[in-house]
């Protein structure tokens, strides 16, 4: 859960709040072309994915075969419709 006063906008898992991801976020799209062609006919894992941008430039590319992305701002899923999966927490016991 995220709280308003927590100065670094990230919540107990270490993953962003919304209110810091419109802010913070930069995308570098010459990055995901580079990395499509790295990646090609390949899968791809995204840990720490954020709202999934660079999953989508990827894929839109047609080069990798599957990309799953992974982040661990809470509600992540609902925010990205399914796009980008919860990871679980590294103290959570998984």
């Amino acid at each position: 859960m995220c709280k308003v006063a927590n100065q670094s906008k990230t919540s107990e898992t270490g993953g962003w709040c919304n209110l810091a991801v419109d802010k913070a976020h930069r995308t570098d799209e010459g990055l995901a072309a580079e990395l499509a062609t790295l990646f090609k006919g390949r899968t791809v894992v995204g840990l720490g994915d954020g709202l999934g941008v660079y999953r989508k430039l990827i894929l839109n590319t047609g080069k990798v075969a599957t990309y799953d992305a992974f982040d661990g701002a809470p509600n992540i899923h609902d925010i990205t419709h399914g796009q980008v999966t919860l990871q679980p927490s590294s103290n959570a016991g998984f």
